[in-house]
């Protein structure tokens, strides 16, 4: 059998593993260490910084390189470079390729003879840089490269590196493309910078260094002792460039600090471990008496007592259980007595259902009673008035799928319009227009029949003179269009179609609702009305044939 010991004692040796595992552990590691100096721990974690920050260096440089590609692939920029004309204000494709980055970097544009054409900043030092193109680029068999030399402010701004790159038009060089990429687009990436008293992005083969971390530190290797000497230099390739970043250890400054976080760790761990014993104590009793309670009340709950309540202990967490257990019960009690009413409502329900399931079928053979008695007697109107209403009928007893096809509706929507000419004579006339290809198409059911009954109610009671209802369907590319357009009285519009049910359009609004459900953002509804002037609404679906799996 299992041992078991009580939550306190639990808690009481937990609390002192947690003090006492940080300190075994640190001067576990502190006596084993001892023969690894303090120069190959640090060398250690440079190296690791170092890696670090020359992937980042490269991730932006690859970043800023691509744009110098979509500057020289750019139609607007190879036209003004073909043109050989200075734009009165810069161009628009230079925002955009940079794409919010202006606050990074800066992108010019240079003819070939050396004009500046568009930028993105006021250049400042601009012939010096047409230098530095003319010196540097030509010795590249490249299209682009990657430079730290020439002139290192731009605007206030420290620049880190620059990408040259020749723009070619129709096969010949017309221009380049420069991005000056400022430091503030490096120092947020680089891990180091707060561990290295400085960091450099350095050019051996031109002999150029810039310092990341101070402004107007740059110029040549020779003039930074700390590269020069080669010692406490961590240093890595940038993938992808001529270019190398290097970190300066400044070891005695580190090794200072080590000591004293070493020293003030012991103390901190050994006052920590003082207070831990008294305070173990308290901690774990008073956690392990509410839990006790907690325990106590499940019990009673377990044994059916549904009027058990847990007590709010001042606690938090503690509180958030109570009072989830406490609503916990309160549910159940609320459920068990739901389920045995709504058992009861099921039984009452499935009873009056089987009895009113006569009752439709009982009306459908009256109405063919009276089809026979009125054909017997040669009342056509009264014959043509019970077919269409039978075919409603039947439409709303047999068809229980949510589907319908097109011909379908405008047959429903067309039985449904010959009971209101019949009731209100030649007042009423209607059309209803559709090409054949699209009677096979698969709507919505009751979507056509409704529209039409909205527009006599609604629309055409109370107008005088003659009333029309025109019903059109037709396609526009992969969407199913219907038109249901009247000459009634019509109405304002509301912007929030909530407002059509206020107004007692709720036919429309649960036509919509339907649409929206089923098709989601992919169908269109639209009401055009204005008072006086009839109603049209337009409705838009997309197609699909019966038999699709979308239908």
């Amino acid at each position: 059998m299992k041992h078991s010991t009580t939550l306190r004692k639990r808690l009481m040796l937990y609390f002192l593993i947690v003090m006492l595992l940080p300190l075994v552990v640190f001067l576990s590691f502190y006596i084993i260490s001892g023969d690894r100096t303090i120069e190959h721990i640090l060398s250690d974690q440079a190296a690791l910084l170092i890696d670090s920050d020359s992937q980042a260096t490269a991730g932006v440089m690859e970043k800023y390189r691509h744009k110098s590609y979509l500057a020289a692939q750019d139609a607007s920029i190879q036209s003004i470079l073909r043109a050989q004309t200075k734009p009165q204000r810069t161009v628009s494709s230079l925002y955009n390729i940079m794409e919010g980055d202006t606050y990074l970097a800066s992108l010019t544009i240079w003819t070939k003879d050396g004009e500046m054409l568009t930028s993105t900043h006021n250049p400042s030092e601009s012939e010096k840089e047409m230098e530095e193109i003319r010196e540097i680029l030509p010795q590249s068999n490249k299209e682009w490269v990657i430079t730290i030399d020439g002139e290192r402010m731009e605007n206030g701004h420290q620049i880190a590196f620059t990408i040259l790159r020749r723009i070619r038009v129709d096969g010949e060089i017309a221009g380049y493309a420069v991005i000056n990429v400022y430091t503030g687009a490096l120092t947020p990436v680089l891990a180091g910078d707060g561990f290295f008293s400085d960091l450099f992005l350095v050019d051996r083969e031109r002999g150029k260094a810039t310092s990341l971390m101070r402004i107007q530190d740059f110029g040549s290797t020779s003039a930074f002792p700390a590269l020069a000497d080669g010692e406490n230099i961590a240093s890595r390739p940038v993938p992808g460039t001529g270019l190398m970043i290097a970190g300066i250890i400044s070891q005695a400054e580190l090794e200072s600090s080590i000591h004293k976080i070493v020293l003030y760790m012991i103390i901190s761990l050994a006052v920590g471990f003082a207070l831990s014993l008294v305070l173990t104590f308290l901690f774990s009793r008073s956690i392990s008496r509410r839990f006790s309670l907690l325990s106590s009340g499940m019990k009673q709950f377990e044994k059916g007592d549904f009027a058990t309540a847990l007590s709010i202990t001042g606690i938090s967490e503690f509180d958030k259980l109570s009072k989830t257990f406490n609503s916990m019960v309160k549910q159940l009690e609320v459920l068990i007595a739901r389920e045995r009413e709504e058992e009861a409502k099921a039984a009452e329900a499935e009873r009056k259902a089987l009895e009113s399931q006569l009752n439709p079928h009982f009306l459908f053979n009256t109405l063919s009673t009276i089809k026979a008695l009125a054909h017997l007697h040669g009342e056509t109107e009264i014959d043509t008035i019970t077919t269409k209403l039978g075919k409603l009928l039947r439409y709303s007893i047999n068809n229980h799928t949510p589907n319908a096809t097109v011909k379908e509706s405008l047959d429903l929507a067309e039985s449904y319009l010959m009971i209101q000419r019949i009731r209100f004579g030649d007042r009423l006339r209607y059309t209803i227009t559709c090409p054949d290809e699209l009677l096979p198409e698969i709507t919505p059911r009751l979507l056509i029949q409704p529209l039409a009954e909205n527009a006599v109610t609604h629309g055409l009671e109370g107008k005088t003179g003659i009333w029309e209802v025109n019903i059109k369907v037709g396609r526009e590319c992969e969407m199913l269009l219907i038109s249901v357009q009247d000459n009634g009285l019509g109405f304002n519009v509301p912007d929030d179609f909530q407002i059509l049910v206020e107004k007692g359009h709720t036919g429309l609004y649960n036509i919509r609702r339907r649409l929206e459900l089923r098709y989601g953002s992919s169908f269109s509804f639209a009401i055009r009305s204005q008072p006086g002037k009839g109603t049209e609404v337009l409705i838009g679906i997309p197609l699909s044939k019966e038999g699709d799996d979308n239908a």
